[in-house]
């Protein structure tokens, strides 16, 4: 019998020695820094103190080797262990019997730890969680799209001890590689990077103008000022510094992921990273099963000192999605304006948190706090949330109930602004006319097909192309006598379709995004 369940991790001190080599810092595990360290090759063991060669008289040693060839060493050490543990399982097979006890205690090699600056970067989960899942991708890749999933389930399992930044690392043969990655950041500066990050990777590999185009208009974004910002390809250089980056550590392909700096390479399965998530857990003396207590529920902030800034704050709206929520402000006495969670207010002023009655400001580096004030001032909560209800969710995940098979994740979650899709709704008889009766059938109607949507904004917006099958919106069936998709998207609730393409099926998650409070007033 062969134990099964959860790992049980055990922490142990290493010492820890850190240096850098081209720029690059790296930490060395259990005793890097000893004379006496060494390293096993193959099955080879070599003193790292050892002189790999003279080269003009000055000495290479094989732990300057191995510093620059650490990432290669150890995928090939990954690639023993799982010849190890493939031979190991078929030794179990062949000479273990029924009913006896087998312990595996083959050891897992321990990824090289890559010291990475993130500043400046946009962060998807809690912004001061103590693990950081850096990720290098291309918006073109299809690994990297089917890799997104497994990203959302880590934020979600571990909300609040995890954190998400982006690393662009367009390939040289996605043409539109680069572009795309500075479409994304031309969105960030509208404060939408992530939801336009999403929805590029459920268009991939469909990327180019008019994908950019049509989803900027469906995030609401100024399409004058956008395209003007792709055109000039403003931040072309910002995505060929992380490329460079990403050369320089030696990566070839796409997705790499660093854990707290852990390298893994490759799209791997959610219980992969899990591992290496909890065992940083541990290591930083947390215990995986524990649930994070955010911040914000200990008002702890209260005490801070009131700023004595031209600022005033006259409203808060917040909102349950991830940095959504606003502030309008008077800087300077002018007219207010809406600010967002890490917007500048004024030079090196930034809106930290919102605590309903008061805002965070990071003033040159000192906290401080902004009060509520004057009649105008309304604390207004939004509800949206990227969550079904239990209930919900185990019917729209298996609409055969338990025993049925379980559908795939979503490939992507899409945001789509409530006026834009308050408008394209006007047509709604117009749309409805691209659903033809497909030749399946189901619950005694025929399901529906798209025809004619290939240079429709609505259906391109929504992921959508020619001859898909749509098959259920939420927990019901698209078919000829009903399609929820209609009320579904004016529900103001999270939105989830399955649908075939080319006999292969497909999962998308919508969420219409609410008008801030002061949005529409802002101009009056």
């Amino acid at each position: 019998m062969v134990k099964t369940g959860k790992r049980r991790i055990t922490s142990e001190s290493t010492k820890e020695c850190y240096s850098k080599v081209n720029g690059v810092g790296y930490f060395e595990p259990n005793g890097g820094c000893s004379k006496d360290a060494e390293i096993t090759v193959g099955t080879k063991v070599l003193d790292q103190q050892h002189i790999a060669a003279r080269i003009d008289g000055q000495e290479v040693s094989v732990k300057a080797l191995d510093k620059e060839l650490q990432l290669v060493l150890y995928d090939i050490a990954e690639m023993e262990h799982k010849l190890r543990l493939n031979k190991l399982h078929e030794m179990i097979a062949k000479t273990a019997k029924d009913g006896q006890e087998i312990e595996v205690m083959l050891p897992v090699p321990e990824p090289p730890r890559i010291d990475l600056d993130y500043g400046g970067r946009a962060a998807r989960g809690n912004p001061e969680a103590p693990i950081t899942i850096a990720v290098f991708c291309s918006f073109q890749s299809p690994h990297c799209k089917s890799f997104q999933p497994t990203l959302r389930r880590l934020l979600s399992d571990y909300s609040g001890w995890v954190r998400q930044v982006n690393f662009d690392f367009p390939l040289k043969f996605h043409r539109e590689g680069i572009k795309a990655a500075v479409s994304a950041k031309c969105a960030g500066e509208h404060n939408i990077f992530w939801e336009y990050h999403d929805a590029l990777y459920a268009k991939t590999p469909n990327l180019g103008e008019k994908s950019y185009s049509q989803t900027a208009s469906s995030l609401l974004i100024d399409d004058k000022q956008f395209k003007t910002c792709i055109g000039d390809m403003n931040y072309k250089e910002v995505v060929l510094g992380d490329q460079e980056i990403a050369l320089g550590l030696g990566l070839t392909n796409v997705p790499v992921v660093f854990i707290n700096g852990l390298y893994l390479k490759g799209a791997r399965s959610f219980e992969q990273y899990s591992y290496w998530i909890e065992k940083e857990l541990i290591r930083l003396d947390i215990d995986p099963q524990q649930k994070y207590t955010w911040k914000q529920q200990k008002d702890t902030e209260n005490q801070l000192p009131v700023t004595d800034l031209p600022l005033a704050l006259v409203g808060v709206s917040e909102s349950s999605i991830e940095n959504k929520s606003k502030a309008l402000i008077e800087v300077n006495g002018q007219k207010a304006q809406n600010f967002s969670l890490g917007q500048s207010v004024l030079k090196d002023v930034f809106l930290k948190r919102l605590k309903g009655h008061y805002a965070v400001i990071d003033n040159q580096g000192s906290l401080e706090r902004l009060l509520l004030q004057g009649e105008e001032g309304n604390i207004i909560p939004l509800t949206l949330s990227y969550q079904h209800d239990e209930e919900l969710r185990k019917r729209i995940e298996q609409p055969q109930g338990e025993k049925g098979k379980k559908l795939i994740e979503p490939a992507g979650v899409l945001t789509l602004g409530q006026e834009w899709l308050a408008k394209q709704l006007e047509q709604r008889e117009f749309l409805e006319a691209k659903f033809i009766e497909a030749e399946m059938e189901v619950e005694g109607h025929h399901l529906m097909r798209l025809e004619g949507v290939a240079n429709n904004e609505f259906f391109t917006a929504l992921g959508f192309e020619e001859n898909d099958v749509l098959l259920r919106v939420n927990d019901s069936w698209v078919h000829s006598g009903q399609n929820e998709l209609w009320s579904a998207l004016t529900s103001g609730k999270v939105i989830d379709v399955a649908f075939m393409r080319k006999g292969l099926p497909h999962r998308l998650q919508y969420v219409v995004e609410e008008n801030g409070y002061f949005d529409e007033d802002l101009g009056k």
